[in-house]
């Protein structure tokens, strides 16, 4: 979908090598999104890895999927990294909050780790599964400004910045039709590489309720001897799971290649009441011979799950009809 008056635009193709771009036109072009990207904003990036073209194409088709959502009148509380305790406070403030829009009782999810989108027909195949989501959880996402042929309050986007190479940023994002009430940021560090590895903590409506959605897209630290990082890592998560009243969905790309590791999540899971969704049959991407990827929910139903094998991506991607229970 195009912004009205903007199809013609649509048609030509808006990407070039950066070494052909003429600089005034540059200049104007960054401007001109600057202006008109007022929030969740993306960074148009270009590396050996990641093409402008590539990801324009993803989010002009994901937008036309997807379709317009109206603009939230309540801005989100955005809490940054290193802020536990007002994310806490946050996330209990947005239980009370009333909205009058919310995510349905039965809806749609997709966790996926896309891999930086180091390949091209990602693009496709990313919307194709989009199209049919309410809620995504994406891992190594790479974020990039919209262009102008994208209507802004189409996607409801929560990204959080995790690893940096060659000025690309990479992260996990979460997506959705709903606005969010609040979105906590946090890193932990990977302890061999020492580089960032993120969480998206959001809080949604749900339509025709009085509770919230509490989710939890998490990248797990992968690189370390003993699993005291990984346990630190899903201690911080949990500790804002404790605090919600109402459903909760907690997953991602949670690096659980070893028994230790599993246990530790495991673990923590039967603390907080959170069940494991079964996928069957099960192309979950293994590492030793154990899933990578996990869905938990708490105070939901799955009605359906399915998962994708693809050449796209090193990982699977995962889909799920979930639906809330009777109180």
């Amino acid at each position: 979908m195009v912004v009205k008056g903007e199809a013609s635009r649509a048609r030509t193709p808006i990407c070039q090598p950066a070494n052909r771009t003429v600089p005034h036109r540059r200049e104007v072009f960054i401007k001109k999104l600057e202006h008109k990207v007022s929030r969740g904003q993306y960074r148009l990036l270009n590396n050996r890895h990641v093409t402008q073209c590539t990801w324009v194409s993803f989010l002009v088709t994901l937008t036309w999927l997807l379709g317009s959502n109206p603009a939230s009148s309540v801005e989100p509380v955005v809490i940054p990294p290193g802020n536990s305790e007002k994310c806490a406070e946050a996330l209990s403030a947005g239980q009370r909050q009333v909205s009058l829009q919310g995510l349905p009782p039965s809806f749609s999810l997709l966790n996926w780790n896309v891999e930086k989108a180091k390949d091209p027909s990602l693009v496709s195949e990313f919307a194709e599964l989009a199209r049919l989501s309410d809620l995504i959880f994406l891992q190594e996402a790479v974020p990039l400004k919209k262009t102008q042929t994208v209507i802004e309050q189409s996607l409801f986007e929560a990204f959080v910045r995790g690893y940096v190479q060659n000025e690309v940023e990479t992260g996990v994002l979460t997506l959705a039709r709903t606005p969010h009430l609040v979105h906590c940021q946090l890193l932990a560090t990977e302890p061999w590489l020492r580089t960032p590895k993120a969480t998206s903590v959001t809080l949604y409506p749900l339509a025709d309720s009085d509770e919230t959605l509490l989710t939890v897209n998490l990248h797990a630290v992968n690189f370390s001897f003993g699993v005291k990082a990984y346990q630190e890592q899903l201690d911080k998560a949990a500790e804002l799971i404790r605090g919600h009243e109402g459903p909760v969905i907690f997953g991602g790309d949670l690096n659980t290649w070893s028994d230790r590791r599993q246990g530790v999540l495991d673990s923590l899971a039967n603390e907080l009441g959170l069940i494991p969704i079964p996928f069957s049959p099960d192309h979950r991407t293994t590492q030793f011979g154990k899933p990578l990827d996990h869905l938990f929910v708490r105070g939901l139903a799955w009605q359906s799950t399915k998962t994708k094998e693809v050449s796209t991506s090193d990982h699977n991607p995962l889909l799920a009809t979930l639906r809330r229970e009777d109180p």
